[in-house]
């Protein structure tokens, strides 16, 4: 149990991991929606802001809301999966889903994702390093917290039938090292 502490790094490493394999089936969801979806023009009709946060922490989300005609000539207003600087008038092409021709975005904004991987491996690079450096620390070479230089300066008391026996050596105990 003393020597968990420096496995806390490996929950960054971990953290990390499940950045990058969120953003990557993200995309692979999005490459999908892309390869079945109908390409057709569209106006931006509205623009819906939301707002998260508080105070300095107040961020606006501003989704464009998307007028088009389906390839079947159905018309739909939707607002966008996605958020987009577009402004209400502007034309756009659209990309929606044939089966759920609600579920559209502007057809600039259907690809990306692939920065926000950075950010996860970058995760992980520190959780190593620092697991690393804790475990370099630490002198331990592997699970069971001793390294090669503990185990030569272990002590040992000889026992009434004459064998040894380890034991943990005293503290305050010179081994000249």
């Amino acid at each position: 149990m003393e020597n968990l502490f420096q496995y806390f790094p490996l929950l960054f490493v971990a953290v990390g991991i499940l950045i990058v394999l969120g953003l990557i089936a993200g995309i692979v969801g999005s490459r999908r929606f892309v390869r079945r979806a109908q390409r057709v023009p569209g106006v931006v009709s509205d623009v819906r802001t939301t707002f998260t946060g508080q105070g300095e922490h107040l961020r606006a989300r501003q989704r464009p809301v998307l007028t088009f005609t389906t390839v079947e000539g159905r018309e739909i207003t939707t607002e966008a999966a996605t958020t987009s600087g577009l402004g209400v008038g502007n034309e756009t092409e659209v990309l929606y889903d044939p089966r759920n021709p609600t579920r559209a975005v502007p057809a600039a904004d259907a690809g990306g994702g692939h920065g926000a991987i950075v950010v996860g491996v970058i995760v992980v690079a520190i959780g190593l390093a620092f697991f690393a450096g804790f475990t370099a620390f630490s002198g331990s070479s592997g699970p069971s917290g001793f390294g090669e230089d503990d185990r030569q300066s272990q002590c040992e008391m000889q026992q009434a039938d004459g064998s040894f026996a380890p034991i943990d050596c005293p503290p305050d105990l010179d081994l000249g090292e």
